[in-house]
């Protein structure tokens, strides 16, 4: 049996973008309180930990069906060698998120500040779309 499997390819790519995400949730959290607009900072970087959260709990069973599908001669090495590869692919999302998240900060501080002039409630979004819509007929 492969070590490599498109499931694990699969896991390995979830879990990159996992943690990932959970890095720049902290970069969102910081541009926020640069900008001063710190309800809205915590109320994005609780949204992007709960979709990380619950992204990494959905990927649970994925996880727990390679152990099930290891070969029965040598099944620890096996597991033992895609659990690897699933923990080095956390440490590049990790050191992914570390290194983007400073090349975030201004996309996200300027984002910040365009909901404080228009504010950020369905009826602003709304009207966000439909000027994009329509200029973009133009």
């Amino acid at each position: 049996m492969e070590l490599f499997t498109v499931t694990l390819i699969f896991i390995a790519l979830f879990i990159f973008l996992i943690h990932s995400i959970e890095i720049l949730a902290y970069a969102v959290r910081l541009s926020g309180a640069r900008v001063r607009m710190i309800a809205s900072a915590l109320s994005l970087f609780n949204i992007m930990v709960t979709v990380s959260r619950l992204a990494n709990m959905m990927q649970q069973p994925f996880t727990g069906r390679l152990i099930d599908n290891a070969p029965e001669e040598n099944a620890l090495a096996f597991v033992e060698g895609q659990f690897r590869v699933i923990i080095g692919s956390s440490t590049l999302g990790t050191i992914f998120g570390i290194l983007y998240s400073q090349h975030s900060l201004p996309f996200f501080q300027s984002h910040y500040s365009s909901f404080r002039g228009e504010g950020v409630g369905p009826r602003t979004v709304s009207q966000r779309i439909f000027n994009q819509i329509h200029t973009a007929g133009d």
